[in-house]
């Protein structure tokens, strides 16, 4: 098997760009946390495709291009007419107001051991707009289940 080489998202991105600009989907491995629970760094990859600022809502997963270049995938928190804010699934603050010329791609698979999860899939929207809406409790959230993570560790430990 050949050699696997890295790529950074800065120089990767915009050949992704340009294939979903001509009607092609492109797919990648999700790097970073900021969207734990429901994309792990490293572990799962995101189907990419073309999208209009009409056709985003709220939930939805969306690649967007900042200002000084980076490129972030988030979810989207909030549509306005000439607007949109994004957040990420482990973070409590919402960033924006960002224009629809910022806006790249759609999430519209998660990719989980080789298994496709269509975004559409209505037990994953379901989840996606709760976990929206526990935005002001993901601290606790997070807090509480690291602590029963440590829990459960030594205990298993303890018990060999």
């Amino acid at each position: 098997m050949g050699q696997v080489s890295k790529i950074k998202a800065v120089d990767l991105f915009p050949f992704i760009s340009e294939l979903i600009e001509g009607g092609k989907s492109a797919r990648i491995l999700v790097s970073g946390s900021s969207m734990t629970p429901f994309l792990r760094d490293q572990t799962d990859s995101v189907e990419f495709s073309k999208v209009s600022f009409t056709d985003i809502a709220r939930g939805d997963i969306v690649l967007i291009q900042r200002v000084d270049g980076a490129y972030v995938m988030h979810r989207v928190y909030r549509k306005r007419r000439d607007c949109f804010y994004i957040i990420g699934d482990a973070q409590e603050w919402i960033e924006g107001p960002l224009n629809p010329d910022q806006l790249v791609a759609l999430v519209t698979a998660i990719w989980r051991k080789d298994k496709r999860i269509p975004c559409s899939n209505l037990v994953w929207r379901l989840l996606c707009k709760l976990w929206l809406y526990l935005r002001p409790f993901r601290y606790f959230i997070f807090r509480v289940y690291g602590f029963l993570r440590r829990r459960i560790k030594r205990i298993k430990k303890s018990s060999k």
